[in-house]
C-alpha cells in the first residue's frame, strides 16, 4: 500500500533587484533563482528550491547535503513568531511511502 502526502518546510528568502531583473535567494541553502519582477523571481526560487530538495530526496542525499548547510538535528520542535516569517519562503514537497504505516 502507498501512501502519499505533502511535507511543508519554509527557508528564509532574500530578494534584491539589478538593473532590469530581480534575483531571489535562499542562503540557507546557497540557491539562487531570477525574474522581470520580484514576484516572478520569488515564484522561481520556490520551483528551483522544491526540485533541487526532492532531488536530494530521490537520490539519498538530503541529510548530507543538510548538514552541509549547518543543519542539525532537534530534539523537540520550534514554533516561530508570525513576524519572523515575512522573509520567508514555504517549499512543499510531496512524497510516497511504499511501506505499510504501522498502526
Amino acid at each position: 500500500m502507498k501512501t502519499a502526502g505533502i511535507f511543508t518546510v519554509s527557508f528564509p528568502i532574500e530578494v534584491k533587484k539589478e538593473v532590469r531583473y530581480y534575483f531571489a535567494s535562499c542562503p540557507t541553502l546557497d540557491v539562487w533563482a531570477c525574474g522581470k519582477t520580484q514576484q516572478s523571481a520569488v515564484e522561481s526560487l520556490k520551483d528551483t528550491l522544491q526540485l533541487f530538495l526532492t532531488y536530494c530526496v530521490d537520490h539519498g542525499t538530503l541529510e548530507t547535503v543538510l548538514k552541509g548547510c549547518g543543519f542539525t538535528s532537534l530534539k523537540k520542535s520550534l514554533c516561530q513568531d508570525s513576524a519572523m516569517r515575512l522573509n520567508e519562503i514555504d517549499i512543499p514537497l510531496p512524497f510516497v511511502i511504499d511501506q505499510p504505516l504501522a498502526n
